[in-house]
């Protein structure tokens, strides 16, 4: 199945804005949302641990990668990937002059494994057309202005 993408129209950040101020691009539309649950009792399905045993291995796996990227630890999870912390700071002129308040929020960062990345490099895509909201489509969704 392809990923879907809408044509919308935005302002241009590049060298050429002064010549075109707007251009388009495409933006993904995301589907549906499988939820925990939903994926649990999938994962359980084809093992013999069952969606219990699955839930109770993914809520302790929670606990644990935290832990070790609290830690400033890389965790790799096998064939899904790897986890790791990342922050950044403002700048000042001396080593003096710095303390910890000028560390952002650290973000979690995900490498993905082999699989995932090569599920990357086989996605397709599918435009989708604009969406017409006339008397009976059913609408009530908020106009997206620059919408193509």
């Amino acid at each position: 199945m392809a990923l879907k993408y809408k044509l919308v129209q935005k302002r241009n950040l590049g060298k050429d804005q002064d010549e075109n101020p707007e251009k388009v691009y495409a933006q993904m539309v995301s589907g549906d949302l499988v939820t925990f649950e939903e994926l649990i009792e999938e994962v359980g399905d084809s093992t013999v641990a069952g969606s219990a045993g699955v839930k109770a291995v993914l809520d302790r796996l929670n606990v644990v990668l935290a832990r070790h990227l609290r830690n400033g630890r890389r965790v790799n999870v096998g064939e899904l990937g790897t986890f790791r912390l990342n922050f950044g700071s403002q700048g000042v002129v001396g080593s003096d002059d710095f303390n910890t308040g000028l560390i952002r929020e650290p973000r979690v960062r995900f490498l993905p494994g082999k699989a995932l990345r090569t599920m990357k490099s086989l996605t397709s895509f599918e435009r989708i057309g604009p969406e017409t909201d006339g008397p009976d489509s059913g609408g009530g969704e908020e106009e997206r202005p620059g919408e193509l």
